[in-house]
């Protein structure tokens, strides 16, 4: 841990943030973010203000972050290195956050903090410790029963070019994050030939962008990457239950294989831990896994989404995220669009069960609603299999009602 401790210490990570009123004016917002994914997070309640939140490795802004977002919190900040922590004090005092605490500690010390927490995020930080599994199981023994962590990996496919370069530098004893060592790693990524894959992966990492970023990248000596089924296994040896994906659009077929094609047939035939790690394998770019845990004995109703339940369309009430519908016109069908996820393509029913959505009408509520002449049973099947496909490609998320 020394190691990495000393990289943070020199290369304060990820790129400071000066002014979080300015960086929040300017749209960013944090993927994993309690209140942004509270219908994900807590189906059954939602976001409540006042929460406890845990930043694990908080880094340089991340625990500052929170506490401007969500000022009603308690927010608590961990992390080893110092220099990250000054940042993050400089930002406690800059915007008066009143509301955050933060502590220099290694995060499988997290029980001395003497705390629980409604609310964990950890990302990026528990692929860089020496004992992953025991990392979270520290988390989740300061975990409320009703709380959720959420979770940040590195995705082992994706990331495949950025560790044929660390093997690369490795080799060229490149293992003391020296400013000559950065020069060179720039350098040689400038000599890559054309079709090297770096060069896909450099265009969507903006950890490409700064010095801190690249030593991080390609310097670092202790991080692992994890597939879909070593992530899940990952939580199960921690002794927690998977509860989701944050952005379930990457994990399932909807959206990306069409549901006539034969692939899809097959995929639908898989469990679904069989069927996200397949599709991790078919899209290839999956560098990173955004998930959520929580502990074994929290209450399945209050958090389970599962559409062979009978009693599930009278329970789940679709909310939008950022999805509307445009209108067919010009000889084009309907489509169903939003921010960072695939279109669906709505026939003439469909378009009427999803005007239907309002917030408050739970799934059964919609269909009946929906001035369609289709036969009920027929319009049950279709409405359930149009409903999981709005869920599993990221239009809607559900509020689940109390268990009649």
């Amino acid at each position: 841990m020394d190691k990495v401790k000393a990289q943070y210490e020199r290369w304060i990570y990820p790129e400071p943030i000066e002014d979080l009123e300015a960086w929040i004016a300017g749209g960013a917002f944090s993927i994993g973010d309690a209140k942004h994914c509270g219908d994900i997070f807590w189906p059954a309640t939602g976001y409540r203000e006042g929460m406890n939140i845990l930043v694990a490795g908080c880094g340089a802004n991340q625990a500052a972050r929170y506490a401007m977002q969500h000022p009603t919190a308690k927010v608590a900040g961990i992390d080893l290195s110092e220099a990250s922590l000054a940042h993050e004090e400089k930002l406690k005092a800059k915007h008066g956050l009143e509301n955050l605490t933060l502590h220099r500690m290694r995060l499988e010390e997290v029980a001395e903090l003497g705390q629980t927490f409604d609310f964990i995020a950890s990302s990026g930080v528990l692929h860089h410790l020496p004992d992953p599994v025991a990392g979270l199981k520290a988390l989740g023994g300061v975990l409320d029963r009703d709380g959720v962590i959420f979770i940040m990996v590195y995705g082992r496919y994706g990331r495949a070019p950025v560790y044929m370069m660390q093997d690369l530098f490795r080799t060229l004893g490149m293992t003391t994050q020296t400013e000559e060592d950065v020069a060179l790693v720039k350098a040689t990524i400038q000599l890559l030939p054309k079709e090297h894959p770096l060069h896909t992966y450099a265009k969507r990492s903006s950890d490409m962008k700064f010095d801190a970023g690249l030593v991080d990248l390609f310097l670092h000596q202790q991080d692992r990457p994890y597939s879909v089924p070593e992530a899940l296994d990952f939580v199960h040896d921690a002794g927690l239950a998977f509860q989701s994906w944050v952005e379930p659009m990457y994990y399932n077929p909807d959206g990306h294989v069409p549901e006539n094609h034969p692939l899809y047939q097959r995929l639908e035939k898989l469990s679904d831990a069989e069927r996200w790690a397949a599709m991790e394998l078919f899209g290839g770019f999956h560098a990173r896994h955004d998930f959520c845990v929580c502990r074994t004995d929290r209450a399945l109703d209050s958090y389970q989404i599962d559409f062979t339940r009978p009693d599930f369309p009278d329970r789940a009430v679709p909310i939008l995220r950022t999805s509307s519908l445009a209108p067919a016109g010009d000889g084009k069908p309907a489509t169903v669009t939003g921010t960072r996820v695939p279109p669906l393509t709505l026939p003439p029913p469909l378009v009427a069960i999803f005007r239907q959505i309002d917030g408050s009408r739970t799934i059964g509520e919609c269909l009946q609603a929906a001035p369609v002449n289709i036969a009920p049973e027929a319009l049950r099947h279709h409405g359930l299999r149009f409903f999981r496909s709005l869920w599993r490609t990221g239009h809607v998320t559900f509020r689940l009602k109390e268990s009649s």
